[in-house]
C-alpha cells in the first residue's frame, strides 16, 4: 500500500502538567519514556502513520504554559488552520486550575470557530481518571462539576467528552481513534464489511482493530456491548502477541461469557471471540460477541469470505 497522501492535523491542548505528552508517549508504546516527561517547550510536532487507512497524521503538542497559549491564540493561522481535531486535555486532580482550563477551552473554541466553522472535531478528555481514584466521591463530584460547566460553556459546536487514563490503555485508544479515524470515507467501507458480515453471522457486536490496537470500524446492537469488546480488546491482543512471542501460533482467543439478570431481562451466555487476520502484509484483529454459543459456528464460517473483502479492499488503496 502506498498510503499516506492523506495528512490530518491532530493537535493537543490544555494547561501544564495535564498529561498530554504522556498521552502521546502510550499511544506510541514508548512507555519507557513516561516516567521522564519534562513540561512541552512551545509545540512540538509528531507524525504517525496508519498505513491500513493511508492517512498520515501530524500531532501538535502544544505546551500549556500560559506565556506559549497566548502565543497559540494570537497566531491562529499557524496552530488552528487545516485542522481535523482538537483533543483538549483537563487534569481532574487538579481542582484548583479548573475554572482556568475552562477559560481556555473557551478561547480555543473561539479561535478555532473563525477559522473552522463547521469542520472540525472538539474531543475533551477528562484526564487522570486512574484506577485508584475514580470511584471516589471527590473524583465523581469533580467530574460532575466538569462536565456541567463544559456543556454550559459550548453550546455552539458539537463535543464529545471522554474519562481517560495511561494506565486505562483502551480509553485512550477509543478517544483518539473516534478524533483521528471515526467516519473517514475508508473507515465507512470498513463498516461497510462488517455491516454484512454481522448480518450474516447474527453477531451482536463487532470490532475492526488495526496492528496498534486503534478502532478502524465498529458495528454493535448496543452500545454497552461495544463498550465491552472495547475495554478488553487491547487486553487479547497482548495475550495473542505474548503466545507469537513464544513461537506459539495461536489464530484466536475465545471465552465464555455470561450476562447477569441485571444487565439482562433474560439471561443470556455467549462468547467473545478475537481473532488475528493477516492480508496483504497488514495485520488485523476482529473482535466479536456472541450472545449465542451457536453463532460461533456461523462466525468462523464466513470469516474466509470476510478477510477476501478486506484484501480486496485494501488492495483498491493502492
Amino acid at each position: 500500500m502506498n498510503g499516506s497522501n492523506e495528512l490530518k492535523k491532530i493537535l493537543f491542548c490544555g494547561l501544564e502538567s495535564g498529561g498530554k505528552t504522556s498521552i502521546l508517549l502510550l499511544l506510541d508504546k514508548k512507555f519507557s519514556l513516561l516516567p521522564t516527561v519534562k513540561p512541552t517547550i512551545k509545540a512540538k510536532r509528531t507524525f504517525y502513520t496508519n498505513s491500513l487507512l493511508g492517512t498520515s497524521i501530524v500531532r501538535w503538542d502544544l505546551g500549556g504554559q500560559k506565556g506559549y497559549r497566548k502565543i497559540y491564540l494570537g497566531d491562529k493561522s499557524k496552530y488552528f488552520t487545516d485542522m481535523q481535531s482538537i483533543f483538549y486535555v483537563i487534569d481532574i486532580q487538579a481542582p484548583k486550575k479548573f475554572e482556568e482550563a475552562i477559560r481556555f477551552l473557551n478561547d480555543i473554541i473561539n479561535v478555532a470557530s473563525e477559522s473552522h466553522p463547521e469542520n472540525f472535531q472538539l474531543l475533551i478528555l477528562l484526564h487522570k481518571y486512574d484506577p485508584d481514584v475514580k470511584n471516589k466521591k471527590e473524583t465523581i463530584d469533580r467530574l460532575n462539576y466538569l462536565e456541567n460547566q463544559i456543556k454550559s460553556a459550548i453550546k455552539d459546536i458539537k463535543f464529545s467528552i471522554y474519562r481517560t487514563s495511561i494506565y486505562d490503555e483502551p480509553s485512550l485508544l477509543k478517544a483518539f481513534s473516534d478524533g483521528v479515524f471515526y467516519a473517514t470515507h475508508k473507515s465507512k467501507m470498513f463498516e461497510s464489511l462488517l455491516k454484512e458480515y454481522m448480518g450474516k453471522t447474527y453477531n451482536s457486536s463487532m470490532l475492526l482493530l488495526d496492528q496498534n490496537c486503534f478502532i478502524i470500524a465498529s458495528r454493535t446492537t448496543d452500545e454497552s456491548y461495544q463498550k465491552i469488546c472495547e475495554a478488553i480488546a487491547p487486553r487479547l491482543t497482548q495475550a495473542l502477541e505474548k503466545l507469537e512471542e513464544w513461537d506459539i501460533n495461536t489464530i484466536d482467543i475465545v471465552t465464555n461469557v455470561e450476562f447477569s439478570e441485571k444487565q439482562s431481562k433474560y439471561q443470556k451466555e455467549g462468547i467473545i471471540f478475537l481473532r488475528k487476520l493477516d492480508i496483504s502484509n497488514t495485520r488485523f484483529y476482529l473482535i466479536a460477541l456472541c450472545l449465542n454459543k451457536k453463532v460461533k459456528i456461523k462466525s468462523y464460517e464466513y470469516l474466509p469470505l470476510l478477510a477476501d473483502n478486506l484484501k480486496n479492499l485494501l488492495e483498491s488503496f493502492d
